[in-house]
């Protein structure tokens, strides 16, 4: 068994972390002919990995240009490794930073000059008193980390989100960043300065709207890589929700009418209970068919984004 799976299409070879096998760290199978998969490499000198994102670096280090590198969630580390040779796997670097509880997940930005992770324990052991009536004493945290160079990476921060949600699993697409945060559902975040962690909230989508505490209930994983426009969201008691952001540039793709029968909810006249200044969220009965408004959801009587409700 292993906790994740990752594969790295441009190069056919698949990465299994947390298994019973290579001490936790990468198991590595070719996949190139997958009918008949074999094993490559194993990689074991740092011990357990969470989760792991490999690609074939095009980055700002011009050393590791055309390399295959892994950027693997070790628990207290980020974790960089040239896998180039499944046979020679070298550490390029490890860092860890201050506070750091489970550093559990995380996504490179589209110049690979980033790495931007969660950690899931943080908010969960940070907030002292939340359990006995207390207030938050810090929120959802969003952690950076610069590996321009990739000898040396540095722990720029973090930024604080709108609620003091467990954050879980993340995804990064051009300026966005999204997010399944547990209690808090999808969040989405538009990187405006990654350098000072500057990002604002663009959307979210709550599939537990009765608590945004640092639980473990809700918002599991996501996928926003559908050429669409289309995302996924993965409830851990929830199913799976079908949602469009309109916020989005995306390529041209049908979008789903309700039948001429189906009755036609107007977003704009349903019910409203906004939180403060964040974007709306709704969830109403019927398909919906999208409004002029800058969100939109394609699914069963969903709206997701700024500007719209149902």
């Amino acid at each position: 068994n292993a906790h994740n799976v990752f594969v790295n299409e441009d190069t056919g070879f698949a990465y299994a972390v947390g298994s019973d096998t290579c001490s936790g760290g990468l198991h590595i199978v070719d996949m190139v002919d997958p009918l008949n998969p074999t094993q490559a490499g194993c990689y074991s000198e740092d011990g357990y990995s969470h989760d792991v994102q490999c690609i074939i670096y095009n980055g700002p280090d011009s050393a590791y240009i055309g390399n295959e590198i892994c950027f693997a969630s070790n628990e207290d580390t980020i974790t960089i490794l040239d896998v180039t040779d499944k046979t020679n796997m070298i550490q390029i670097s490890r860092e860890g930073y201050g506070e750091s509880h489970y550093v559990h997940q995380g996504w490179l930005t589209d110049d690979h000059a980033y790495f931007i992770f969660d950690d899931e324990l943080d908010e969960f052991e940070l907030r002292e008193g939340l359990r006995d009536g207390g207030e938050n004493v810090t929120r959802t945290r969003t952690h950076v980390m610069d590996v321009r160079d990739l000898q040396n990476p540095i722990y720029l921060g973090y930024h604080e989100g709108r609620s003091g949600a467990t954050d879980h699993n993340l995804y990064v697409s051009g300026e966005w960043v999204y997010q399944a945060n547990y209690r808090a559902g999808l969040n989405v975040l538009k990187i405006v300065d990654i350098d000072t962690m500057d990002f604002e909230e663009a959307g979210y989508f709550d599939i537990w709207p009765d608590s945004n505490s640092p639980d473990f209930n809700g918002a599991w994983s996501n996928y926003p890589y559908f050429p669409s426009g289309i995302l996924v969201v993965s409830g851990v008691e929830q199913g799976l929700f079908v949602l469009k952001f309109n916020d989005l540039p995306t390529t041209d793709a049908p979008v789903a009418v309700p039948p001429a029968d189906t009755p036609i909810v107007n977003p704009t006249e349903a019910p409203v209970v906004p939180p403060t200044d964040a974007p709306i969220v709704s969830h109403s009965d019927a398909p919906v068919i999208p409004p002029s408004g800058k969100g939109i959801v394609i699914g069963k009587g969903l709206t997701f984004g700024k500007g719209t409700s149902g």
